[in-house]
């Protein structure tokens, strides 16, 4: 009865969203901006870093993040996994064409720019073309999609490199359009490139790519009823303003989105005086059982990603399968677990490279018994050092035969608490058992690149993701934080993806990006269980806990929260909730 209930009140909340999107409307008087201030928080970067370009890792991803992004620039759909369907934004229609052999987005003919000019198949082929060059997108990083077709003025078919794949639908879908006209020639100099055949490892390619990324917008044209100008970013808080030519713009309820910047330490004063409304930051057990004493709701909602021991395959003996499967025996990842985000995070189990909620439903039985769950034995651990060589000295270290001790510098990014608290916590642990591992605490825009550059040790870093596809799980941070995903000489983990492997040559890069191709959900298993028995053999990183998002909302400021029991929490920050309800206008102003 209850599950009944539940998919009945799904039912009722789609049906009350899709009927608010279909009649919101554009205005056009300045006059008309709601009142009110949304008060939030991101960990934004200052001018002359922070820049308007959406296609520079630097840009509007950085600085707006997965939640204030897309109510900036839209994407053509939202998804709701309670009932696994996606809703309308800039689409008005979605789907594969009838042969398979490509997938199509309808764009709603009323959408317009904060300019007031019309969104059109123009700008999704442009926002397309310029990911292409710069490898921005899933769709192409994945290899799913082979090009883009424009169909007609509001329709575009993206055509599928190989299989059809629900795995290119969600990034599609989720992807934000960018305005073409932001670019200059950036996007007919892009299509030139593509229609010339020229390769994506060419000199002529990457010279392009550099100027995509370097380039600048004087201004940011909005498809959402929000944008903002680089006059709007101070050192304290940016402000994100309302504009009167999104077709949400009839229906939020705040004339401003104040973003304070800052990480835990900076935002918990912020959120106990009231000055925070809501934030998606990670707060350790006593900070929300302050939270709780002042009278501020937390909002319970999964990440699904959590922190991971990330090596640099580059530096001895961590190249070693046994010394980092010793590794994942020895870490008691329970109590890694607690102090990473006390009962808002839980160790990993399966330790395959997918979600312990996903591993039944993405692998097949048989495939799940084969995982070594790696549960706490140092035992085992010390059993496979020694059958590598390593013995403990009269230091109590461990050490190879030439005296070299298991010795690396571990960094972590310093404002992340859960991050930081993980990493610390693995240090802790590791030297209890005889390493000699030393913290190195850094900026966390600085502890990325030093991944992605090959500039560290061992690090943490998140782990699988907010999606419902292997591939997309698999993809962090094997392929995200290693050569095959990165550009420019980065080499990140430098794990080999193409190795010899139970007696055959493998490629895993290629294995993750097929695992989700297709429509043959069994195939599809299939697929998934052969990496992750992979990645559990060979542990190239250590899933060490999964965490939730618990976060504060001040019902004091702010109406229209979900109840506790709402299906919509049953989203992760990727496609969070907040989105949704502030176009839609469930977010009000509390007073």
């Amino acid at each position: 009865m209850k599950r009944y209930l539940l998919l009945f009140v799904a039912f009722i909340l789609v049906f009350s969203v899709v009927g608010t999107f279909s009649t919101a409307k554009p205005v056009a008087k300045a006059q008309d901006a709601p009142s009110g201030t949304f008060l939030g928080t991101w960990p934004y970067t200052l001018p002359p870093d922070h820049h308007l370009n959406g296609f520079d890792a630097s840009g509007l991803d950085t600085n707006l993040g997965v939640v204030y992004r897309q109510i900036v620039e839209l994407t053509p759909a939202y998804y709701m996994w309670a009932t696994d369907e996606y809703l309308p934004m800039l689409a008005t229609e979605w789907g594969f064409t009838e042969d398979n052999t490509a997938y199509f987005i309808k764009l709603r003919e009323d959408a317009l720019w904060s300019d007031g000019t019309p969104i059109t198949a123009d700008d999704v082929i442009a926002t397309y073309a310029l990911a292409r060059i710069t490898n921005y997108f899933s769709v192409f990083s994945g290899g799913y999609i082979s090009d883009v077709v424009k169909i007609d003025d509001y329709t575009v078919n993206f055509v599928f490199a190989g299989e059809p794949s629900l795995v290119a639908e969600r990034g599609i879908l989720k992807s934000s359009i960018s305005a073409a006209a932001s670019y200059g020639d950036l996007p007919q100099r892009a299509l030139d490139m593509i229609a010339s055949g020229a390769a994506s490892d060419s000199e002529e390619w990457a010279a392009l790519k550099t100027e995509i990324t370097e380039f600048r917008p004087t201004q940011l044209l909005a498809s959402g009823p929000y944008t903002y100008t680089l006059d709007d970013v101070s050192d304290s808080y940016m402000t994100l303003r309302w504009q009167p030519n999104s077709i949400f713009s009839g229906s939020v309820k705040f004339g401003e989105i104040r973003l304070w910047a800052g990480e835990t330490e900076a935002t918990t004063p912020l959120v106990l005086s009231g000055d925070i409304a809501h934030s998606t930051n990670v707060y350790p057990p006593s900070t929300q059982q302050a939270f709780a004493d002042a009278g501020i709701r937390l909002l319970i909602m999964p990440r699904m990603y959590g922190p991971a021991l990330l090596f640099n395959f580059d530096v001895h003996p961590f190249e070693v399968k046994e010394v980092r499967q010793a590794i994942a025996y020895l870490i008691d990842r329970s109590e890694n677990a607690f102090l990473t985000n006390g009962l808002g995070a839980t160790a990993t189990v399966y330790m395959c490279g997918l979600l312990d909620s996903s591993v039944p439903v993405l692998m097949n039985q048989e495939d799940i018994d084969k995982l070594n769950r790696y549960e706490l034995n140092r035992d085992k651990a010390a059993e496979l050092l020694e059958s590598v060589g390593f013995a403990k000295n009269s230091d109590g270290k461990w050490a190879d035969a030439d005296g070299n001790v298991i010795a690396a510098e571990y960094k972590f990014p310093a404002e992340f608490a859960d991050f930081s608290a993980a990493a610390q916590n693995a240090i802790d642990q590791m030297n209890e058992f005889g390493f000699d591992i030393t913290p190195v605490a850094t900026p966390w825009q600085q502890t990325a690149q030093d991944i992605r550059d090959g500039n560290f040790e061992l690090s943490v870093w998140s782990w699988a993701s907010g999606s419902p596809f292997s591939s997309r799980q698999f993809f962090g941070p094997i392929q995200r934080f290693n050569y095959v995903g990165l550009t420019d000489g980065q080499k990140g983990m430098n794990f080999p993806m193409e190795f010899e492997y139970n007696g055959e040559t493998i490629n895993l890069d290629q294995m993750i990006k097929d695992a989700s191709n297709g429509l043959d959900i069994e195939v599809q298993k299939q697929r998934a269980g052969e990496i992750a028995l992979i990645i559990n053999d060979l542990m190239p990183f250590i899933p060490l806990n999964v965490i939730l998002s618990t976060e504060p909302w001040n019902e004091d400021l702010l109406a229209g929260g979900p109840a506790d029991d709402d299906p919509i929490l049953q989203n992760p920050s990727a496609d969070h909730f907040v989105v949704l309800y502030l176009l839609n206008g469930t977010i009000a102003p509390a007073n």
